[in-house]
């Protein structure tokens, strides 16, 4: 039985018990959970609906048109070429540059970890990718990491060690699914301006431009 069979046999079965309970209560809370279903059931289509009217590309292509808009606002060049263009990347990934270094950008995607806390959740990713700089980017921003945080009001992830152990240093910072599924496009795009917008601040202190 699919919401909306559900919420019209409510309804019938609801008319059928007050003509049998006229003198009751029952009225009124019967009215409440009617209402109820109905916005339940508005909710729900409304999730699907988004998820289903553009593909996690074209979310991703929002996102990214919208947080250049951002950054340009407040003085930051920012080019995203897809991952296919620029690196060969495979999957629903977008990769980001604002720097002049190619071993320093950023990414968009999305992920589903094996291992760790947020094992087996699908979630959104913004990447700062520095691989192979380790001694010149990646360990003195790492010394930075709390400032980052505190400024950002966000917790940033890292790489596995047997990952960085491979020379792969990246900061994530891990967002709900549920944006794309609601099509969050906008609040997506701050998250992502801001995460740029305070990592960048602190790659420029170090000499990356």
């Amino acid at each position: 039985m699919t919401n909306q069979e559900f919420v019209k046999f409510f309804i019938r079965q609801k008319e059928a018990f007050l003509q049998e309970y006229k003198e009751s209560n029952y009225k009124k809370a019967l009215n409440w959970f009617e209402r109820w279903l109905q916005e339940e059931k508005v909710k729900t289509e409304e999730d699907t609906a988004a998820g289903a009217a553009g593909d996690f590309d074209h979310f991703l292509d929002e996102v990214l048109s919208r947080t250049q808009e951002i950054l340009r606002g407040w003085g930051i060049k920012m080019v995203y070429p897809s991952s296919h263009q620029w690196l060969g990347l495979k999957g629903s990934w977008r990769c980001i540059k604002v720097f002049d270094n190619q071993n320093v950008y950023y990414r968009i995607g999305k992920t589903r970890p094996r291992k760790g806390r947020y094992q087996g959740q699908e979630l959104l990713v913004l990447d700062l990718v520095m691989d192979g700089q380790k001694k010149q980017v990646f360990l003195p921003l790492l010394s930075r990491k709390k400032e980052i945080e505190l400024e950002l009001g966000e917790v940033l992830e890292r790489e596995l060690p047997k990952v960085e152990a491979t020379g792969k240093y990246r900061f994530k910072l891990l967002l709900p699914f549920h944006l794309f599924a609601r099509w969050e496009t906008e609040l997506t795009s701050q998250k992502l301006a801001g995460f740029i917008l305070v990592t960048k601040k602190a790659l420029n202190k170090l000499g990356v431009a």
